[in-house]
């Protein structure tokens, strides 16, 4: 039994490590921001966080950054963000003037990103861009500018729920994954005035960063240790690498040694592990031994063979390679390469957090296969309403909005041109005013997503309905509820002897929805081929119209009619399969609930070929039907 004071005092140990890392992450930031790329920081406002801001800030301005972190607000415009035409500067001048937006104005400093897990899309994409290139591209109203930025970004990580996290993107291109929600205020030493460099020592680093170098057996040990781990990024790899010649270049040497690829291994490579690494079994199981070779001969003295002539010549010329090694040893004081990959890997196995094995099980509960849409359809481009997307040049008619600033701004650079013009042709030119044209007018552009369609092809055939009709009634009913409470347009079509048929178009009356489900009658064969083909004929009509389809196939999967309306089993089976060999082409999202008593493989086969999330729902009744639909709607 262990002591539970030994307990938490290894507990208490362990925290006060990952702070003590997590102010390394600060140090090292501030040697080379660009080339780290950043930390994504998961902690919620406290004091904990302050603390290692705090801390951040007092190590930049050391460093030599005069504003170290400069916030990037959470809804900031693309103006703001890289750059644009000064309007007041270019009414005042008459003459377009651009102005640096907040991604050029952080050039070898900090971006602080509050709310990480909330930043749209856009503006993450152009932090990447300027990640990635190290400039910042302003090409807008006939001005092209490009201004050198490199940069490190501080993302907040405060998202509440478990799925809400800073985009990929952004993690992929940051070194550093810290969480600091672990911590409280009573884990954390009494000050950090220890651990604070000095400014000096900062500098140098900074400045020597570049002439270190990285053998290629460190770089073999280092792709040894990744594949290990499972991490396959490449641009891990050079995060690796840059952290390991920062804290080279921070301990005042010219080469990484092993030392500095261990730190750097478990503070790029292990929080990103997908898998735990495997330890090499020992040569003693994978070479036989002398002493048993020797046991094996005595026992067999009649099948011993004798020593060829050539042995004593090669035992000696292995003895002198071996004293020849030997005397290099102590010369080079090297490893091999698999000796150095060893030990960073057992450095790197021992930083891998503890909870890796259960989030990677979370994470594989949470993929699922294709499945249904949820409350929204797909994204689309208008012009009357949804998130602004920008402007485009266009004349506001047909209900189009007129985007004024974006106009004014299109206009302005011209001015001198177009005064010039009425000059020459004698005509008065108005003072103090701004002469538009038609090429000017810029309309606004909107991102908004479509109305979604939920179709429901329910088998109405006689082996459904001596199975389960009225259970696939009831859940139907139960779905179409939840669909209008959703605001989807619904379609009911069902299939039965040798036709499918319609029996509600799309609508969003949840009254008409159930009228005609409730008159829906049973028996007859199963044309599984004609329900396939006919239900995405009415999806493709409707995804042109503007919605996004998503179908729900309630069936057996048994077809024993063919297309041509001729009954076997055989030629109706061949039939569906093609037709939903063909319908996969479509990639609309569909759900296939096999409704039979126990689960076939016919059914299974069928969703495959259309790609669809299949359920498998054995005794199981109306209210099962519908939570189990509804369940695999929320995972996609």
């Amino acid at each position: 039994m262990e002591n539970p004071e030994q307990t938490q005092e290894i507990s208490k140990s362990a925290k006060l490590e990952t702070w003590l890392r997590a102010l390394q992450v600060a140090q090292l930031l501030v040697i080379n921001p660009h080339g780290l790329g950043g930390v994504i920081l998961r902690a919620h406002s406290g004091p904990v966080r302050d603390r290692w801001l705090a801390y951040l800030n007092t190590i930049a301005q050391l460093g030599g950054m005069r504003l170290p972190l400069r916030k990037m607000p959470l809804g900031i415009s693309d103006e703001n963000l890289i750059g644009g035409i000064d309007l007041d500067q270019t009414l005042r001048t008459g003459k377009a003037v651009l102005r640096q937006g907040l991604l050029a104005q952080c050039d070898q400093q900090l971006l602080l990103m509050p709310m990480a897990e909330r930043v749209e899309v856009g503006a993450v994409a152009k932090v990447v861009s300027a990640l990635d290139n190290g400039f910042i591209s302003i090409e807008r109203d006939g001005q092209s500018r490009r201004i050198e930025s490199h940069f490190g970004v501080v993302a907040l990580d405060e998202g509440i729920e478990d799925d809400e996290h800073p985009n990929e993107k952004i993690r992929q291109r940051a070194a550093f994954l810290l969480n600091l929600d672990i911590l409280g205020w009573r884990d954390l030493p009494e000050t950090d005035d220890d651990f604070v460099p000095d400014s000096q020592s900062l500098q140098d680093a900074r400045e020597n960063f570049s002439n270190v170098t990285v053998s290629g057996d460190s770089l073999n040990a280092l792709v040894g240790v990744a594949e290990q781990l499972g991490v396959i990024s490449i641009r891990a790899l050079n995060l690796a690498i840059n952290t390991a010649k920062c804290l080279a270049a921070f301990d005042s040497e010219d080469e990484v040694s092993s030392m500095h690829l261990q730190r750097a291994i478990a503070l790029v490579l292990s929080p990103r592990a997908t898998r735990m690494p495997q330890s090499a079994p020992p040569e003693e199981e994978e070479l036989p031994s002398e002493s048993d070779e020797q046991a094996e001969n005595e026992q067999d003295p009649v099948d011993q063979e004798p020593p060829p002539p050539e042995t004593p010549p090669e035992d000696e010329k292995q003895e002198e390679e071996r004293e020849q090694e030997d005397e290099q040893e102590p010369e080079s004081n090297t490893e091999t390469p698999q000796a150095l990959e060893d030990e960073i890997l057992e450095a790197a196995q021992a930083a891998i957090p503890a909870d890796l094995l259960a989030r990677l099980a979370d994470l594989a509960d949470l993929k699922s296969p294709k499945g249904m849409g949820g409350k929204t359809g797909a994204v689309k481009v208008g012009r009357m309403r949804g998130r602004p997307l920008g402007n485009m040049p266009g004349m506001p008619e047909g209900g189009k909005t007129l985007s004024i600033i974006d106009t004014l701004r299109a206009a302005v650079p011209w001015q001198r041109v177009r005064r010039a013009e009425m000059l020459a042709a004698g005509k008065n030119v108005p003072h103090g005013k701004i002469m538009i044209r038609k090429e000017d007018f810029r309309i606004k552009r909107y991102q908004e997503r479509t109305q979604t369609l939920t179709m429901f092809i329910v088998d109405a055939s006689g082996s459904s309905a001596m199975h389960r009709l009225a259970e696939a009634k009831g859940a139907v009913e139960l779905l179409l509820a939840e669909c209008y409470i959703r605001r989807d347009q619904v379609a009911v079509m069902s299939f039965r002897g040798s036709t499918a048929e319609l029996i509600l178009a799309p609508t969003r009356s949840l009254v008409k929805a159930k009228r005609a489900l409730s008159g829906l009658p049973g028996g007859g064969g199963t044309p599984l081929s004609r329900a396939i083909d006919e239900s995405f004929e009415v999806a493709s009509t409707s995804m042109r119209k503007g919605l996004t389809p998503a179908l729900v196939f309630l069936t057996d999967g048994r077809a024993n009619i063919a297309k041509d309306g001729s009954p076997g089993r055989p030629k109706a089976m061949e039939d569906a399969q093609q037709s939903a060999r063909a319908a996969s082409y479509y990639s609309f999202k569909s759900l296939w609930i096999d409704t039979s008593p126990q689960a076939r493989d016919e059914g299974k086969a069928m969703a495959a070929l259309l790609g669809s999330m299949y359920l498998p729902l054995p005794n199981a009744g109306a209210n099962e039907v519908s939570q189990a639909i509804m369940q695999g709607l929320k995972k996609a």
